[in-house]
């Protein structure tokens, strides 16, 4: 079982690394090498009775240290209202949050920093890189970190 769960990802890895370089794939994975998870979420999902709608969410974290000085030049709250004015430009909506981000630098010392976190639905890929152009100029970052999920979702209303 081990060894098909390792030739299984080996093989995810493979394609994957091979679409991300403009190729297209096609593979046929046997049933018994694929969870009842991943056909779950390939079907329809409902949520409370409801039926979902398939997404695309991605997390944005921005750190608030500028890259030259290392040190945060712009007040937190002056830097929320530029990044939502951002945000809003490319998005249709987002979800902000603040965080505090921390590492181990290589001398050993506590490096830190305040994070600024975007959920965002279903954006386009060209406005993506637009908003996160405009983040990275905006608050002279080297790096933004973004992770991207499928979703299912709804909107509830009540009963």
């Amino acid at each position: 079982m081990k060894k098909r769960i390792v030739s299984a990802i080996m093989a995810a890895l493979i394609v994957s690394s091979l679409v991300s370089c403009g190729n297209t794939v096609n593979i046929n994975v046997p049933e018994n090498l694929i969870s009842a998870s991943d056909t779950q979420s390939a079907r329809k999902t409902q949520i409370l009775g409801q039926d979902s709608e398939p997404g695309e969410k991605y997390t944005l974290y921005i750190g608030l240290n500028d890259k030259d000085t290392g040190e945060q030049k712009v007040d937190t709250e002056a830097a929320l209202e530029k990044a939502n004015l951002i945000c809003a430009k490319y998005a249709g909506g987002y979800t902000q949050f603040s965080a505090k981000g921390g590492w181990t630098n290589d001398d050993g010392s506590l490096g830190h920093e305040n994070t600024m976190v975007y959920l965002i639905y279903d954006i386009s890929e060209d406005n993506l890189k637009a908003l996160l152009d405009e983040l990275l100029k905006e608050f002279n970052q080297s790096a933004i970190l973004v992770e991207k999920e499928s979703t299912a979702h709804i909107y509830y209303t009540g009963q």
